[in-house]
């Protein structure tokens, strides 16, 4: 009787066990469900920040880029969606007046390499290649004119 009893102990240990297995791993997939809606939520909010304006620009570049890239929907969809992004980070760059317009460019030029290579991401190697090819000419990326500094020269025999 007592072997019984012993038996009857380990079958309810295995059936505890199995249930907080079970149950460590529903609260890991509870957590991990509200980190990650925590992110698209994030990612929401950062889609209401761009405004219309960039919305427009990010569609227009996209259609100009469609006639050689020749996206389907859902990429042309992705491909906006990361234009608009860098859109975002360009007119940020652009409306600081604390850089100078060599530092400007300096960061635009910066940006422009990080957006390309998002879009390897985005497209298959053959699109992304063509990307690279005629960006400069859709997105091109104006070098400011160096400026020489005017400089005054006192002639000393003067004063």
């Amino acid at each position: 009787m007592t072997i019984l009893n012993f038996n009857c102990k380990l079958e309810f240990n295995d059936n505890i066990l199995i249930m907080m297995t079970k149950s460590f791993a529903f609260g890991l997939y509870i957590i991990s469900f509200f980190c990650f809606s925590g992110i698209s939520q994030a990612q929401t909010l950062y889609a209401l920040k761009i405004d219309g304006k960039i919305r427009k620009e990010a569609t227009n570049i996209t259609a100009a880029y469609q006639p050689r890239l020749v996206m389907g929907s859902d990429q042309a969809m992705e491909f906006k969606q990361t234009v608009a992004r860098f859109l975002v980070k360009r007119k940020a760059i652009e409306k600081d007046d604390t850089l100078t317009e060599k530092a400007r460019y300096e960061l635009l030029k910066q940006l422009a390499s990080k957006e390309t290579m998002a879009m390897a991401d985005v497209l298959e190697s053959y699109r992304w290649q063509e990307y690279i090819r005629i960006k400069n000419d859709i997105q091109p990326l104006v070098e400011p004119i160096a400026r020489k500094e005017e400089l005054i020269v006192v002639n000393p025999r003067d004063h």
